[in-house]
């Protein structure tokens, strides 16, 4: 199992701070020339404290068979639990879970 980091979630960047409204983002993984194994995670990007998840979409290319899970670090299947499909998809958050704030920083995996 492996550990692997987006560009949202790299050592260098800051999570954006809440402020009045919504704030959206976008982080990207790309696959190419890497091979995942099974419990492999990809922490997708950061998330600050105070921050609540309102909605998520996970767009993927499937090249073959396997589940993806997109949670945080308190609750692994928190926002998505799919089973891939063999071509390109798009999957949104599992229907509207009971809102939580983040009462620390942490990362979308």
């Amino acid at each position: 199992m492996a550990t692997k980091t987006a560009n949202r979630a790299s050592a260098g960047v800051t999570p954006k701070a809440l402020r009045v409204g919504v704030v959206s983002d976008v982080a990207t993984y790309s696959l190419e020339g890497v091979s995942l194994s099974n419990g492999d995670v990809i922490q997708m990007m950061k998330v600050p404290v105070n921050a609540r998840i309102v909605d998520l979409y996970l767009v993927y290319a499937a090249g073959g068979q396997g589940s993806l899970i997109v949670g945080d670090g308190i609750d692994t299947d928190r926002y998505i639990t799919a089973t891939l499909a063999s071509a390109t998809a798009m999957t949104r958050m599992n229907g509207l879970p009971l809102p939580y704030t983040y009462s620390a920083d942490d990362t979308i995996d």
